[in-house]
């Protein structure tokens, strides 16, 4: 809560900054930028008080570091006379408390008083109690207002879900158009299409990769027009949405955006997907689930781990994981999934629990990062178009010359030679810089929010559903006698030496093929998520 001490009687301000907030440039009217400014103007005029700079700030108030709130401070703090901070009410200066040790700093150390307008509350170094309380039920005002707005928020998707509206990214072969879903008349039959074609039984999941690299299928939602992956064609074999039916916190529940297939024709694929040979490694087993199933190759001989139960005589039943010696005997042992998983969560899952805090702060400079990342090749983007662009006109110019008789062709062809090098060579390094998109920014800001609670989920989750979890995490796993030896999937490998956020995310161009690639992992992992909370 906001506490100040009483000291000494504090010394008078001298001169004010004004400091006027919205969350978004359309805010409701008596609460603008300039309706502000005009009431706090007022008020300085009003008790002789110049002013020495004026803040304009769009900014959240509860998400963020609120950059432009600290230069206020630090403006305020740098001066060598008293300024009053002067703010038109307490939600427009803070609507949660962990501003308040610094406000508090600076009003103990008798280098500013805060003035609300609205409130026509003054604090300063030795304000009384009752003065306090006002300013901390103020923030909780604040605080329950936000809350009050992320209620409605969860009311109207609720009813927009009951009303069959889905609200997020439309899947492959339907459109987003204006805030509605609809069937993407060019790819919506080919999508159909790939369904017909696996429920033959004729096609399999690399040659349905096949079939929609020909038709130059890619997601809407990628920028750069990628190729359909394996996993994201499993996924889509595995979505109700096409036959009529959206998940939703893992309950389906009918849509109005139209249906692509019939419900015959996916009970047809989804039979073949669990049937027969396994095509991809993320289908479910037959049998009883096991948390690593699938996972682990032994390390002295690269043969498959196998997961079994055990039941004592008391009847209590006991997992255990153990090589299948498919290349003849090695000195692996029976290992206890119990043993494993204690590993793991001693080595991975308890040390990547952030305080919401510090993962809103790493979330915002990764964001950071990325966004920095995406103009920084743009701006090379542009450079090489400009080169290219450069030299299509020289490869006319001197193309021009020969027909005039101005060089030989053998000069001529030399030089198209020459041109022809550099704009491969432009071209080559063009894609390197590749487009960060919104996925990428979206997945990472995903799997940051899952990476944190991950050893709560572990401890809740049914063995299928941990299955789910550990096979998006980890890249690699080979068990050596009583010890898994892994590598994590990017950015798990960073959270569990997290140290400092500012240097968290060391971006790499290669990183770009993998978060895209963890994107469909993420989608797949999401939506088997939600199927296996039932099990």
């Amino acid at each position: 809560m906001a506490k100040i001490s009483k000291y000494a009687k504090a010394s008078p301000c001298v001169q004010a900054v004004i400091f006027a907030r919205v969350s978004t440039k359309e805010q409701e009217p008596g609460a603008s930028l300039d309706a502000q400014t005009v009431a706090m103007e007022n008020y300085c005029r009003r008790i002789n008080l110049p002013i020495v700079k004026s803040y304009k700030v769009t900014e959240s108030s509860t998400n963020g570091k609120r950059k432009q709130f600290k230069e206020m401070l630090d403006f305020t703090k740098r001066q060598k006379r008293k300024t009053a901070i002067v703010v038109h009410c307490i939600d427009r200066f803070q609507r949660r408390f962990t501003e308040c040790s610094e406000v508090n700093d600076l009003l103990l150390s008798d280098k500013t008083d805060l003035h609300f307008c609205k409130e026509e509350l003054i604090l300063t170094r030795n304000s009384p109690s009752s003065d306090i309380m006002r300013w901390d039920m103020g923030i909780l005002s604040g605080k329950l207002y936000v809350s009050n707005l992320r209620d409605n928020v969860n009311r109207a998707m609720m009813y927009n879900w009951s009303l069959g509206k889905y609200q997020s990214k439309a899947p492959i072969g339907y459109l987003n158009v204006n805030k509605n879903i609809i069937i993407d008349p060019n790819r919506g039959p080919t999508v159909k299409k790939m369904f017909e074609l696996y429920a033959s039984g004729l096609y399999t999941l690399d040659g349905l990769q096949k079939f929609a690299q020909d038709q130059n299928l890619f997601s809407s939602h990628s920028k750069t027009k990628k190729p359909l992956g394996r996993e994201t064609i499993y996924a889509m074999l595995r979505n109700p949405f096409y036959y009529g039916e959206m998940v939703i916190r893992g309950e389906k529940m009918p849509h109005i955006h139209g249906a692509l297939i019939s419900k015959d024709l996916f009970d047809q694929v989804q039979n073949k997907l669990s049937g027969g040979k396994i095509h991809t490694k993320t289908q479910e087993y037959a049998g009883i689930p096991f948390a690593f199933r699938g996972l682990i190759k032994c390390a002295n001989c690269g043969c498959t781990i196998t997961s079994e139960t055990h039941t004592k005589k008391s009847g209590r039943i006991y997992r255990y994981l153990r090589c299948t010696h498919s290349k003849g005997n090695c000195n692996q042992g029976l290992v206890s999934e119990i043993t494993l998983l204690k590993q793991l969560d001693d080595e991975i899952f308890n040390k990547i629990k952030l305080k919401p805090e510090i993962l809103q702060f790493l979330k915002k400079c990764v964001q950071k990062r990325l966004l920095e990342e995406s103009e920084a090749n743009a701006v090379m983007k542009r450079k090489i178009t400009q080169d290219l662009n450069k030299l299509e006109a020289k490869e006319q110019r001197v193309k021009d010359s020969f027909f005039e008789g101005d060089i030989t062709r053998e000069e001529w062809q030399e030089e198209k030679a020459n041109i022809a090098a550099k704009k491969q060579k432009l071209q080559n390094t063009a894609a390197t810089y590749a487009d960060i998109s919104k996925d990428i920014q979206h997945t990472v800001d995903e799997l940051l929010d899952l990476a944190t609670c991950v050893s709560q989920i572990m401890k809740q989750a049914n063995p299928l559903q941990q299955n789910k979890l550990l096979r998006l995490m980890f890249a690699e796993c080979k068990l050596d006698g009583q010890k898994l030896i892994y590598k994590l999937q990017k950015p798990f490998d960073k959270l569990v030496n997290f140290k400092n956020a500012n240097n968290w995310f060391d971006f790499d161009k290669n990183d770009i093929a993998e978060y895209e690639n963890m994107s469909e992992k993420l989608e797949i992992y999401k939506i088997e998520a939600e199927e296996s909370m039932t099990v």
